[in-house]
Order: structure tokens, then sequence, then C-alpha cells
């Protein structure tokens, strides 16, 4: 793949490779401090599939999650699945995001680990949601020079892909309650042949201080051929490039092994900055598929909103990502990281 600086137009849509898994996916996520409230949306268009996966989520502020998940049919690439569509206003500064249609409410959210339970038993509700997105423009973007995304992507992740700190407000209904939200997290678009089995194990951290001042997305990835570990600092106007960072997790354990809490370091040529996360609950997801190998694998997702402390004091907020390959045990593979 060519290197190349990312224009006005990539914050579009894309030609359709000729690969069967392209996919182009966008995706949000915000926690919202305040109210308690959080959430995360994403479309993956696979028009050579003719589907695209629509996943809504949103963290209600009585401890509930509300949730979706459709494989939606589609007959081309655009920016509308499954209820969930994305408007582009400037590129890389604003978008919105809408959903219309059903959600699942969870008292238990590890219920998910049972799809097909879950999908049976929860009670449903409609919602309506909108939000406006905004972002600090190219200069805050780690991927605006395509050079950057072979510092956290894997081999088969994407060939195109690039992320951002967001701000997300707007109005969440769910059945008859309504909820304003300002909340902060992350915002990332990519495009290429798509793998999810292409990790063993994946951390994604994000977080933005209460002022707005400051934040970072930091991956720690490991595949069967390739281990990545940086992100990007956007710090009062300035962006860094993460050359290196320390991790410390604190996991439960069994029957879910979830992440308890997080403490990181984080370098970027002299300048070093530290933080500690405490996840606020767990969603999970799972996806099945067939390994490097060809054999059965089962990969769980789960999504924690965060709150986040700076090492000089000041809260921020965010969301923690965490990708494991499960043994048969359901042991997660990445518990030593």
């Amino acid at each position: 793949m060519p290197d190349r600086l990312l224009s006005p137009a990539d914050d579009y849509i894309h030609a359709v490779g000729d690969q069967q898994t392209w996919n182009e996916s966008r995706y949000i996520d915000f926690h919202d401090a305040r109210t308690g409230a959080g959430g995360w949306f994403r479309i993956g268009m696979r028009p050579n599939e003719q589907h695209a996966e629509m996943s809504a989520c949103v963290n209600l502020p009585d401890g509930r999650t509300a949730f979706y998940f459709r494989r939606a049919p589609i007959d081309a690439n655009r920016l509308v699945a499954g209820g969930q569509e994305w408007m582009i206003g400037e590129p890389y500064r604003a978008c919105a995001v809408s959903y219309r249609g059903p959600m699942l409410i969870l008292e238990d959210p590890w219920l998910l680990t049972n799809p097909k339970q879950a999908f049976t038993t929860a009670p449903r509700l409609e919602a309506t949601i909108d939000l406006r997105v905004e972002t600090k423009g190219l200069d805050a973007v780690m991927g605006s020079d395509q050079d950057h995304i072979d510092r956290i992507f894997l081999p088969g992740q994407a060939d195109w892909h690039y992320q951002h700190l967001c701000w997300a407000t707007g109005t969440v209904r769910i059945g008859d309650q309504a909820i304003e939200v300002s909340g902060r997290g992350g915002k990332d678009h990519s495009w290429g042949p798509r793998n999810w089995l292409a990790k063993i194990y994946l951390r994604w951290l994000i977080a933005i201080s209460d002022d707005g001042e400051s934040g970072f997305m930091l991956v720690r990835a490991v595949g069967p051929t390739k281990q990545t570990r940086s992100g990007h600092v956007w710090e009062k106007g300035s962006f860094y490039l993460v050359d290196d960072f320390e991790m410390n997790n604190t996991y439960a354990g069994p029957p879910h092994y979830e992440m308890l809490s997080t403490q990181v370091s984080v370098h970027s040529g002299a300048r070093q900055w530290t933080a500690s996360g405490e996840p606020q609950r767990w969603v999970p997801l799972r996806h099945l598929a067939r390994d490097e190998n060809g054999d059965p694998a089962l990969l769980r997702i789960v999504k924690s909103p965060t709150r986040w402390t700076f090492g000089d004091g000041r809260l921020g907020a965010g969301m923690s990502e965490i990708h494991d390959r499960l043994d048969a045990e359901g042991v997660p593979a990445g518990l030593q990281d």
C-alpha cells in the first residue's frame, strides 16, 4: 500500500474493493460522566457480502444497557444501514449519527454472551437517537498520514484507517425516557478487507479530560505475526504520536475475567503522561470465525465506559475496548497485558 496523506474526500465513502470481505466501517463512542449515560454506534458495510453489521448501544444512567445488533441487507456502500444513519458535515470536524429502531433492555449485559437467549428473552423498547459528533480536524487525526496506522493495526484488520477523539452531544430517547447527553470518546473509520480474527488480543483505551484540553487513544494489539503498542495524545491543541506505553491492568476472575482497572504511562519523545482508569460497567460481544489455521475460534469484545484520572489530578471519561480470543474453558488470551 503506498503511503499517502488523507484528503477531505476520505471522510466520505470509498469505491468498493473486489475482496469478498471488503468492509467500510464507521464507529463512535462516548461517556457522559455527568449523567452516567454513554454508548457506541457502528455500521460496517460489507457490500460484496450484501449485508452490513449494525450495532447500537446505550449505557443508561440507571445501570441498564440498551443494545441492538442487526445484520442488515444492503445493495450498495452507503452511510445508512439497519436504522442507523451517518451524515458527514465538515470533514474531520463534524458529523451526525442517528438511530431509529428497537433496542434490547438488559438488566445484566453479560446475557449477551448467549446472544440467542438475549434476543429471545430481553424486553425491547423503540429508540430514537440523534447525536452531533465534533472533532478537532485533520491535524488531530491519527492516520492523517497513513504511515501512522502501521503502529496500531495488524494484518487483516483493514488497509486504511484513521481515528481521533470526539465530543458527542444530543438526545437519546428509549421508550418514554429522554436523556440529553454530552459525552467524550473516540471516532474511527476504516475501509478494506476486514478479518475480526486478525488479533489474538487487543486493548483500545480512550480518554478525554473533562475540561476537553487533552486526551489519548492507545492501542495494544497482538496477532499471529505482529504485535503493536502505540496511539496518539492530543494536548492543548498539539498532536503527539505515541512511541510506546506501559499498561498495568487488573482483571476479575471467572466467569467473566472483566477488566477492573488500568494504569498507563505514555511516551512520545521526551514527553510522558500517566493516567488510571476504572471501567464503570461491561458489555460483551462475540465473533465466531476460523483462525489463521482454519480452526473454529471465538473472539470476545468487551466494551466499558471508563472514568479516568490523569496524572495531574484532572478527571476524564472515555471507553475501553478489550478483545480476546477465548480458550475452551472461556479464559481470555490477554490476561497478562
